[in-house]
């Protein structure tokens, strides 16, 4: 690790596949790993003490030229100024022994803050002229909408793969922004295809299961009609591959972001008004918009109360989830 470089890194974001790749990036930098694992020590900010911390970064290195120091969560607990002052302080004296690596798996300054111009008191100290110099921060956001698309086809060639935009589409589909989940995927497609041919949409059909979120919303838009030939024909399909509880918990989520995207509608926003926190992608986000449209808030209202009430009983044992969502498509069909 070269005495140039930063003293202390900082990492954030939701983008936890980056984050770890930025970590092992810094590691790689001890030299051989069984080396660079002795010279390695983990905390975590929900539980270490001020004393742990110190007395790692004082720690000898062995037959490397620091020691790095990664301590995960570092505002999690966090609450009183004086602790972070404490922290602070701390941070800004040097550590000839190390260098101290801080990672937050979430923003430190959400959105609406840094708008506001309010941001978090260890990004605001790390962002400081006085540390310029000994701080390096970098950003890791989840890739959304068609950087997710780019991302995928990116990570698929960097494998020594290939995969059609095609597939690429069908894939953020899937499995939304989550760039871990994509990674599997990709891996495990390619290593089906023998790394022979580009993945194309049929492979991922195949093989990727419904792990989306949002669906294609057919059985709720076949409800929403009364067609209980379809949602019937739909409901029995969907069992045939997966579990009824699966099925049951992918409603239930379904009808929760319709909701939020007929309030969006309802409000005149747009795709980036969704909430980060329901981790869903730009493709799904924008099929609730488009789907929301033909729902009214009086509908997906009353399926989301039965769905909360056979979800008690199946939890009180009195109803399994097959029977569950047989119940629903009769009751809201006849």
């Amino acid at each position: 690790m070269a005495e140039e470089s930063p003293e202390i890194y900082l990492f954030d974001g939701d983008d936890e596949f980056a984050i770890n790749e930025s970590i092992e990036k810094i590691c790689s930098r001890l030299g051989e790993r069984n080396i660079a694992e002795m010279n390695i020590t983990r905390l975590d900010g929900r539980s270490f003490s001020f004393t742990e911390l110190k007395d790692a970064a004082a720690t000898v290195p062995f037959l490397a030229p620091k020691r790095l120091v990664i301590l995960s969560l570092p505002t999690s607990r966090m609450n009183e100024k004086s602790q972070q002052d404490e922290l602070i302080n701390y941070l800004s004296t040097d550590k000839p022994t190390s260098k101290l690596l801080l990672v937050e798996y979430d923003f430190l300054t959400n959105e609406r803050d840094r708008k506001d111009g309010k941001v978090n008191w260890l990004e605001k100290w790390a962002t400081s002229p006085s540390q310029a110099k000994r701080v390096y921060v970098r950003h890791h956001p989840q890739p959304g909408g068609p950087l997710m698309v780019k991302w995928i086809e990116g990570y698929a060639k960097k494998m020594d793969g290939q995969i059609t935009p095609q597939a690429a589409i069908a894939l953020a589909n899937l499995i939304g922004d989550d760039t871990l989940l994509a990674s599997q995927e990709i891996t495990k497609l390619l290593t089906y295809l023998d790394y022979s041919q580009p993945i194309d949409t049929d492979d991922v059909e195949y093989l990727t299961p419904s792990t989306a979120k949002i669906g294609d919303f057919d059985l709720i838009n076949a409800l929403r009609v009364r067609d209980q030939r379809k949602a019937q024909a739909l409901l029995h399909k969907s069992l045939q591959d997966l579990d009824p509880g699966r099925i049951f918990q992918s409603i239930v989520f379904q009808i929760r972001t319709l909701i939020i995207a007929r309030e969006i509608l309802d409000n005149h926003g747009t795709v980036d008004d969704f909430p980060k926190s329901l981790k869903i992608g730009y493709y799904p986000a924008k099929l609730a918009l488009e789907s929301a449209g033909h729902f009214s808030g009086a509908f997906l209202d009353d399926i989301y109360h039965r769905l909360l009430n056979l979800d008690a009983a199946m939890k009180m044992g009195q109803m399994d989830a097959d029977v569950a969502l047989e119940m629903l498509v009769i009751e809201l069909t006849i």
